[in-house]
């Protein structure tokens, strides 16, 4: 009888070390998946849940995630869409567990020069607002270069012809906070 009770230990303490050993496992390919997720894939995930984005200067924006690309997302907030840099993302604030991978091959290429070209192509009035000190910038974009574009800056209210102009701004992606929608 006691051969049995040895017996009967022993397996159990087998059980218990291979419940372990696959908890373990688990655990790690956890941990290495998490790893593997990149910003953008994490708030693509959130797509249709509102979230609040502090940027690096400081500034919030919360509203719904309603699209995310390779380098940017756009929230739409109480007063129009607000385009934001994943460069100038300070953090995020109401994420849910949710992830999301890329969509296409062709979304995967979608960076900011994509996005500047489509802005300039359609002559859409905008705001940019810059990362240095918060300085908001009217007008629309004229040229767009590999990392930098050039605004047509505009008086508030008007809209872009050759009289309007009061200047044009050379502005680089990097100094680039927000991309606010002035229709």
């Amino acid at each position: 009888m006691r051969w049995d009770a040895l017996f009967l230990d022993l397996e159990s303490q087998f059980a218990a070390a291979d419940l372990i050993a696959v908890e373990n496992e688990i655990a790690e390919r956890t941990r290495r998946e998490q790893a593997s997720v990149p910003l953008m894939g994490r708030l693509r995930g959130q797509t249709g849940s509102v979230v609040r984005i502090r940027t690096r200067c400081g500034t919030v924006f919360g509203g719904e995630v309603h699209h995310v690309g390779a380098e940017w997302v756009v929230l739409g907030t109480g007063s129009g869409p607000a385009m934001i840099p994943a460069a100038a993302i300070g953090s995020v604030e109401g994420l849910g567990r949710h992830t999301a991978p890329e969509r296409s091959a062709v979304t995967a290429r979608l960076g900011l020069g994509s996005v500047f070209r489509a802005f300039a192509r359609d002559r859409t009035s905008l705001t940019i607002q810059l990362a240095a000190d918060g300085t908001r910038i009217n007008g629309t974009i004229d040229r767009v270069g590999r990392d930098f574009f050039e605004l047509a800056s505009v008086p508030s209210g008007e809209l872009r012809r050759a009289d309007s102009v009061a200047s044009v701004v050379l502005i680089p992606f990097s100094s680039v906070e927000a991309v606010l929608s002035r229709s």
